[in-house]
């Protein structure tokens, strides 16, 4: 069991993305558009970001050619975001056990 909890899964296949889903956290706070993704068996959740603007007010673009993106959530460290993820993938997997699925 999991503290953290879905409130809503929308689900979206594209690349390895599965879709978004609200989180909601222990300490109450709601976090929406959280992005769940899968590759090679493994999932893992994503926080919401906002593609990045230039002066100019056009998005900027990398080197690869994609939407540059900037995070509005952000962790201390690595081993805290990615215990986040896999509270928030194990919290999706236990409301909606089929998202996860192909």
């Amino acid at each position: 069991m999991t503290l953290i909890t879905i409130s809503d899964w929308k689900p979206l296949t594209r690349g390895t993305l599965r879709g978004f889903a609200t989180v909601s956290m222990p300490s109450g706070m709601i976090v929406r558009e959280v992005a769940v993704y899968v590759t090679n068996g493994k999932a893992w959740a994503k926080p919401p970001s906002r593609p990045m603007v230039g002066r100019d007010g056009k998005v900027l673009v990398g080197d690869d050619g994609k939407t540059k993106y900037s995070p509005l959530i952000e962790f201390i460290s690595k081993s805290v975001r990615d215990r986040w993820s896999s509270s928030v993938v194990d919290a999706l997997r236990e409301a909606h056990p089929e998202a996860l699925d192909g």
